[in-house]
């Protein structure tokens, strides 16, 4: 018995077209590996996924009971694909040149083969198979030992926690930081890059998976997406609210957040960023003295208040304009104020 698992992994029509804007619809792709490091991609239509599988089954042979299929189809074994392995199968189609022209003449060849009540496989033939030549591929291994396997040495301990690893690793050397917008449109969330650049008439990429760290802080984008974006000039991006939860979809639809964007080989990081609030308005400081009690402003303004009355007094006792009739009939200086009291006291 063979000791190679083979996995056909079949990227379907809107993961495609989230990395590749002309995919044409209803056309899929097969990833097929093995355990050596080989791929190869196969093209067809979603409607052939059967006839695909079979044909890849006798092909193997003995070595049927070998392979697993993924998104699991009934009749076929199937296993785990790390969401990063499928960013990898997406970026590969993405970079492979041709393969989207060769989706669009298949496409049109297999649309008149059924026009024409003519069995496609029959009219395109062996055109259905131009990237199914084997090449060697980085892409991470499936095969799995099923015979009896040595204890695995113990891993070395980490420096850091999983997912971090240091900058100067050659596989994380890729990094690029761009600023970017999020808001809601429709029933989708958009993502601008480099919004500042945005002319208003960029034509949207659509991708249809969004994954979501632990804490949904941060959501990352297939690598695939970007397509030949380079920095500097803007990018809009939809993705399906469905994608978000809803307290972030919320959020989008109310109003524009900002949000930090990291490009690395492995995916778009994109972390929003919550609205700053404004503060109110700082009450005015008020210095006061040390030993200021309310008795001292209040002692102090009586004393002003007896001051303002003992002035206006002096001065309504000495005025030059107040006069009256002496016993003679003459005009003479009256006496008022302060003068006419003390003459008051000088008569009793």
């Amino acid at each position: 018995m063979s000791s190679v698992e083979t996995l056909a992994y079949f990227l379907e029509e809107d993961s495609l077209r989230g990395v590749m804007r002309d995919w044409p619809e209803a056309m899929q792709l097969m990833v097929r590996l093995d355990g050596a490091g080989r791929c190869e991609l196969l093209v067809h239509h979603r409607d052939e996924a059967g006839r695909v599988l079979e044909t890849l089954r006798e092909a193997l042979g003995e070595e049927a009971e070998t392979l697993a299929v993924v998104p699991q189809v009934e009749g076929f074994a199937t296993r785990r694909v790390r969401f990063s392995e499928e960013q990898q199968l997406l970026a590969l189609a993405a970079s492979t040149e041709g393969l989207s022209e060769s989706a669009q003449d298949y496409a049109i060849n297999y649309r008149f083969a059924c026009e024409e009540g003519l069995d496609p496989e029959a009219v395109i033939g062996q055109r259905a198979r131009p990237f199914a030549d084997e090449f060697e591929s980085d892409l991470p291994q499936v095969s799995e030992r099923r015979a009896v396997r040595r204890a695995a040495p113990a891993p070395e301990p980490r420096l850091f926690p999983e997912g971090y690893e240091a900058a100067s690793d050659p596989a994380r050397r890729e990094c690029t930081l761009v600023s970017a917008q999020l808001h809601g449109q429709g029933a989708r969330v958009r993502l601008t890059l480099d919004p500042e650049t945005s002319q208003g008439n960029e034509m949207p990429v659509t991708v249809g998976n969004v994954g979501h760290s632990a804490d949904f802080g941060c959501f990352v984008l297939p690598r695939g997406a970007l397509a030949d974006w380079q920095a500097g000039v803007a990018l809009v991006i939809d993705m399906p609210q469905e994608q978000f939860p809803e307290a972030w979809a919320a959020r989008f639809r109310k109003q524009t957040h900002h949000a930090q964007v990291s490009i690395t080989a492995t995916g778009i990081f994109v972390r929003p960023m919550l609205p700053e609030t404004v503060a109110p308005p700082e009450a005015p400081m008020v210095e006061v003295e040390e030993g200021w009690s309310l008795r001292r402003p209040l002692r102090a303004a009586l004393v002003v208040i007896g001051m303002v009355l003992l002035g206006g007094s002096l001065a309504i006792g000495w005025s030059p304009f107040a006069i009256a009739e002496d016993g003679a009939g003459s005009l003479v200086p009256a006496r008022t104020g302060l003068a006419a009291l003390a003459g008051a006291e000088a008569v009793r």
